[in-house]
């Protein structure tokens, strides 16, 4: 693991161009410009299934292939399989975003459990569909039935030191008033049900919720990381980082940028390992860190 840690830094300082970077960060600025200042929201809220499927479809495309652009200087690739996958990944990850799989709760279920299971439900339909259509994705291209990237990891220890080195700039940022706003995102329990709340409401939320972590995972560092890895090889890790960058514009400014450094360094790895679980260790880690911290600040 180590030697994968060093090679992953080697590369990322090889490969840095202050061009590159540049463009990539000065569209990150732009698009926090316009979500967080000028308040012309780019992550939707509450419309209507069909607007919101095209809105992500187009959004996230967008920061993929202008990626592919920032990194190889154009598009021209000649095959309508590479043009074919960049269409899928981006409709793809707009279903797990957009599917009301809420509306599948039972009809019995009270109006404050309802309420309270609305995210969850939406976080286990995603994991559902994501696993579903990569088995599938891999099943036509490679022949049989898996799933990209869930190669076991050699050893887990070097990112654990990753996680204890981000708990400063966690705590910082547990915080900032955008944080305290959004997280915990069980506060939603709290909220809805008041003194009623019981331990399973809080098991059933965050359980569903680092489930959706691998759905990510799955998607982003296994399944783009090697589809895309085969056109475009290490080129491939910068468009998916601002494809990455792009989900997380419903999120506070500051977890929106970082998210891009954060999805350089584990495309990175993950180029390398083939494997997801490292980044979902990372990533569930962070997630439940800040719930925590939501609740203790």
């Amino acid at each position: 693991m180590r030697k994968l840690i060093a090679l992953t830094t080697a590369d990322l300082v090889k490969t840095f161009s202050f061009r590159k970077y540049g463009f990539a960060l000065l569209l990150i600025t732009a698009a926090c410009i316009l979500n967080y200042y000028v308040r012309y929201p780019l992550w939707l809220n509450g419309e209507p299934f069909l607007f919101s499927f095209m809105w992500y479809s187009v959004l996230f495309i967008t920061f993929l292939m202008t990626g592919i652009v920032i990194e190889t200087g154009s598009l021209h690739i000649q095959k309508k399989s590479f043009h074919v996958l960049l269409i899928t990944a981006a409709m793809l990850f707009a279903l797990k975003v957009t599917v009301p799989f809420s509306d599948l709760l039972p009809s019995l279920l009270s109006v404050s459990t309802k309420h309270i299971l609305h995210q969850p439900a939406s976080w286990a339909g995603g994991v559902l569909l994501m696993i579903s259509c990569i088995l599938f994705i891999h099943r036509f291209k490679e022949g049989n039935w898996d799933l990209y990237g869930t190669t076991k990891t050699q050893s887990l220890s070097s990112y654990t030191l990753f996680i204890v080195l981000m708990l400063p700039l966690l705590i910082w940022a547990s915080l900032q008033t955008d944080f305290s706003v959004m997280y915990p995102r069980a506060k939603i329990i709290d909220e809805t049900l008041g003194a009623a709340a019981i331990p399973i409401h809080y098991f059933v939320f965050e359980t569903a919720y680092a489930a959706d972590f691998i759905s990510i995972e799955l998607f982003f560092r296994g399944f783009l990381i090697a589809a895309l890895g085969k056109f475009l090889g290490k080129q491939c890790i910068l468009p998916i980082a601002l494809f990455y960058f792009s989900i997380h514009l419903g999120k506070p400014m500051f977890e929106a940028i970082s998210s891009f450094f954060g999805g350089m360094i584990l495309g990175t790895i993950s180029y390398y390992s083939k494997s997801i679980w490292g980044g979902w260790l990372v990533h569930v880690s962070i997630a439940m860190l800040m719930e925590l911290f939501g609740y203790l600040f």
